[in-house]
């Protein structure tokens, strides 16, 4: 007789715990976003936004960021 449920996952896993303060008025794209979520399916939607383009995004904003400091320090040292 077969097995009940989801087949036990054999992988190795990787935890990472994130947590969100989303402010009504500035983030309310998210919270409606998330709020239409069902609990139990939100890291798969937010994995999802990542890989659309969320990490990416992330980087470039980094790296712009460098700049604007090496910048500032290039100028402020002067």
């Amino acid at each position: 007789m077969a097995s009940r449920g989801r087949p036990k996952v054999t992988t190795e896993t990787w935890d990472c715990q994130i947590h969100l303060r989303l402010r009504v008025g500035e983030d309310d794209d998210l919270i409606q976003f998330l709020a239409a979520i069902p609990k139990r399916r939100r890291a798969l939607a937010f994995k999802a936004a990542l890989r659309a383009g969320g990490m990416r995004t992330a980087a470039i904003a980094d790296e712009n960021l460098d700049d604007e400091l090496a910048a500032a320090a290039d100028e402020f040292l002067k």
